[in-house]
C-alpha cells in the first residue's frame, strides 16, 4: 500500500491534509484527514471527514484561548 497526502486547506495556520491510500493498481481503499499544527508540522489529529478536521482546530483554539484568558486577566488586574 501507499500513501498519498493532499493538501485540502489551511484554516489559522493549520494544514488539513486529505490521506489517501491505495493498493498497487492505484485505487484507493482508505481515505482521512489529517491535521498538522502550524508550529512543527506535525499531525495533531485524524478524523474521517473535512468537517471533523475543521472542528479540531477550532477546539484546540478555543482550549488555547481558555487557557490564556486567566494570565491575561490576572496581568490586567495587577
Amino acid at each position: 500500500m501507499r500513501t498519498l497526502r493532499t493538501l485540502e486547506t489551511r484554516v489559522l495556520g493549520y494544514a488539513i491534509e486529505r490521506v489517501d491510500e491505495r493498493d498497487h493498481l492505484g485505487t484507493v481503499r482508505a481515505s482521512w484527514y489529517e491535521v498538522l499544527s502550524p508550529e512543527l508540522g506535525n499531525v495533531i489529529g485524524s478524523c474521517a471527514g473535512r468537517a471533523e478536521a475543521e472542528r479540531i482546530v477550532i477546539r484546540r483554539e478555543l482550549e488555547q484561548a481558555r487557557r490564556a484568558l486567566p494570565l491575561n486577566a490576572s496581568v490586567k488586574a495587577a
